[in-house]
């Protein structure tokens, strides 16, 4: 992308930006990955880089960890390495253990995650971790970044014998402090080290009574310092193989350079990867923080902002404990540029700003706080005026840097350019600057370019308002207490309310009648027209919003009205089955009642058994009733719980979201949408792809799935039989 000028980056405060996202990198070289940020210019390329940074941020908003990228810079010693006859520290080659470590283990937590990161999958699968550079650091060296004493046998036996030989020396010279220290010769402190080597501190007045090797005295040479004649051999002993344990550990980590030498390059990539994956994780937290999100992109030109925030205007409006407005815009062929007009400092250059700033962290591989419906597309060119550019250096005035920016506008704008102008046609004489804006403003139109201008020109709204590819907007200002609303809306002009401002900043009344007295009567009524214009239309939306209110009240009311009748027509309803079943119950009471009645009248066993008949007969009646109702509840039951699964199936889900899966209650989250289908995360490295109707929100309420009685409903021949045996 063509920036011009050079500093409208920092017009766009994408600098501020650039800090915030490096303050989230934890190492150098992502901050300076980070510094030198640039628009992308391959669209397939930026696709990629922003679905990488969109991967980490789903995992962030799934409260997924993700491991750390923090590790020691290894490159300033691996370009030593290359070069053969050198060889590297012990610690140096702690530290390239330490980030093939981090490195280990970040690939392994993308690989375990291919189907979540799929992008930064593709981007480490083949730069897989080189477990051989591990296996022969740790041959040699420890976790302390020491040569190990196994390293070699020849450094095993060094440093065994020096152990044996050292605790000779200090046994030795133990016995030498006690022998002087009883003879009085020592000083206050018994001893000191010089030169590596344990020696005694002797008073200078006994100096001649102590025999060995003198090292040296205090500055008022009050204590002389003397190694004992018994441990001087011993001590020249420890001092040869720590020479010989010098000599081996170099040999060991000549060693060790040449079998790690031909690693070199995939080191050095290595170090790189970990550079970018932390680039890339910083963009993530960043865009978390801003509650960002990769929008839709295509090829096709227009540009909708739905609740479009600019974030370093939010970010200092938290700081102030105050809330900021989003933006919303349209911009498309056929509505190309935007003239936004209205009051000072209600808002216009902001609105152009955040467009600015929102396209250009895109395009530079930043996600952006809109609504995810927010649509862009990708400007080979990004051209401004923001501010006053006026140089010293080349003695150019306001107008004439103006202008001078013009001509590379007329010169080089095209349909793939982004045109952003603050104060269109100032700076100069207000006539004539406006009819040179406005032949600006249809030439640049003419060029099929995009962008928003702001300006106070009443001749600049009357061409946007009657000019096919411009259409004018306005920043709302309240005409009651004269205030700007920080809203935008697009389809008319607005009034920079200039004598309404002035009257409530407390100019006297007196001088702004004498002011309107001096303006031409034209230009007061559109002014007028234009305050009245949006005094009407806020009287309406207040109106509507009144309305609003009225009618949610009154679908409030209808609803507790219903919910009212629902609980009289169910509460009537058990009633009836209750008097149903009452009356049914009192019914076959009586009729059992009265076969029991006849069964005790009868004399002979004969009769005794017909009525015994007609009982079985009228308790299988009774039963065929009893399973029908069942049958016909466990139906409505079923119907009632299909009906209610469909409702919540429908309900819209949106990334991020809990849910349960219907055939088995197991709860996961969303984490993206794929086609039809929706990638559900089950726990651990668990996910599922699944149909929408598979599965509702975890805080939905569904009864247990309704279930048949498994009885017996008729009486059978074996009841009959055991029976007449009971008789």
């Amino acid at each position: 992308m063509d920036i011009y000028p050079k500093g409208l980056s920092q017009s766009l405060d994408f600098e501020i930006v650039k800090k915030h996202v490096a303050a989230f990198c934890q190492t150098a070289g992502g901050k300076e990955r980070v510094e030198t940020l640039s628009p992308w210019h391959n669209s397939r390329l930026l696709s990629v880089e922003l679905s990488k940074v969109n991967e980490l941020l789903g995992l962030f908003q799934s409260s997924e960890s993700f491991p750390s990228t923090s590790f020691d810079p290894v490159g300033k010693f691996l370009h030593r390495l290359a070069i053969d006859g050198t060889f590297l520290e012990a610690e140096q080659f702690a530290e390239i253990r330490s980030a093939f470590l981090i490195y280990e283990n970040l690939y392994r937590s993308i690989i375990s995650r291919r189907e979540k990161l799929p992008n930064l999958y593709q981007m480490v699968f083949a730069k897989e971790p080189v477990g051989e550079i591990k296996k022969e650091i740790d041959k040699r060296i420890d976790e302390r970044g020491q040569v190990r004493s196994n390293a070699s046998p020849q450094l095993s036996r060094i440093r065994s014998e020096l152990t044996k030989k050292r605790a000779s020396a200090d046994r030795i010279f133990a016995r030498a402090v006690k022998k002087y220290r009883d003879k009085g010769l020592l000083a206050d402190f018994d001893e000191t080290v010089s030169d590596n080597r344990r020696v005694l501190a002797i008073q200078s007045s006994y100096k001649g009574q102590v025999q060995g090797i003198f090292h040296g005295s205090s500055s008022k040479q009050a204590v002389v310092y003397i190694e004992p004649g018994e441990t001087v051999e011993i001590n020249n002993d420890i001092a040869f193989l720590q020479d010989e344990g010098r000599q081996e550990i170099r040999r060991i980590l000549r060693e060790l350079s040449t079998v790690l030498r031909p690693f070199t390059p995939w080191l050095i990539t290595m170090e790189e990867m970990l550079y970018e994956l932390d680039f890339i994780k910083a963009k993530a937290s960043y865009a978390h923080r801003e509650e960002a999100c990769l929008p839709q992109i295509s090829d096709t030109q227009r540009i909708f902002l739905k609740e479009a925030y600019n974030p370093v205007l939010r970010f200092y409006h938290q700081q102030r404990k105050r809330e900021a407005i989003p933006l919303d815009l349209e911009l498309t062929i056929e509505e190309r540029i935007l003239v936004i007009s209205g009051p000072n400092a209600g808002g216009k250059s902001i609105a152009l700003k955040t467009l600015g700033l929102l396209q250009l962290m895109l395009q530079c591989g930043l996600l952006v706080p809109v609504h995810p419906d927010s649509h862009f597309c990708l400007f080979e060119k990004l051209y401004g005026d923001i501010g006053d550019s006026q140089s010293i250096e080349n003695e150019l005035s306001t107008y004439s840097s103006k202008l001078q920016k013009m001509k590379h506008f007329l010169d080089f704008a095209d349909e793939r350019t982004l045109l952003l102008i603050d104060e269109f046609g100032s700076g100069s004489d207000p006539e004539l600057g406006s009819s040179l804006a406005q032949v600006f403003l249809q030439k640049l139109n003419s060029f099929g370019c995009f962008g928003i201008f702001t300006t106070h020109y009443n001749a600049i709204k009357a061409i946007a308002a009657n000019t096919a590819g411009i259409v004018n907007g306005a920043m709302l200002f309240n005409t009651r207490n004269f205030v700007p609303e920080y809203r935008l809306e697009m389809g008319n002009p607005g009034s920079s309310f200039t004598f309404e401002v002035a009257q409530k900043s407390g100019i006297s009344p007196h001088i702004i009648k004498e002011a309107r007295e001096k303006t031409a009567q034209n230009i007061l009524d559109v002014d007028h027209l234009l305050v009245q214009l949006q005094d009407d239309k806020q009287k309406i939306e207040v109106a509507q919003r009144k309305m609003t209110r009225e009618l949610k009240k009154l679908n409030e009311l209808k609803r507790t009205q219903q919910q009212t009748i629902d609980k009289l027509e169910d509460k009537l309803q058990k009633q009836s089955r209750m008097n149903e079943e009452y009356d049914r119950a009192t019914y076959w009471g009586q009729r059992f009642q009265k076969l029991v009645e006849s069964w005790m009248g009868q004399n002979n066993q004969k009769d005794k058994k017909a009525v015994v008949s007609r009982f079985i007969a009228m308790l299988n009646q009774r039963s065929g009733e009893i399973e029908r109702q069942e049958n016909k509840d466990f139906k409505k039951a079923t119907k009632n719980r299909q009906q209610k699964i469909e409702n919540l199936i429908n309900e819209e889900v949106k990334i991020g979201d809990k849910i349960k899966i219907l055939s088995n209650g197991v709860e996961g989250t969303i984490l993206e949408k794929k086609g039809n289908k929706y990638q559900i995360a089950l726990g651990g490295n668990i996910t599922a792809l699944l149909d929408r109707d598979k599965f509702v929100k975890a805080s939905a309420q569904l009864e247990a799935r309704p279930k048949k009685k498994k009885r017996k409903k008729s009486f059978n021949k074996t009841q009959k039989q055991k029976s007449k045996e009971d008789d």
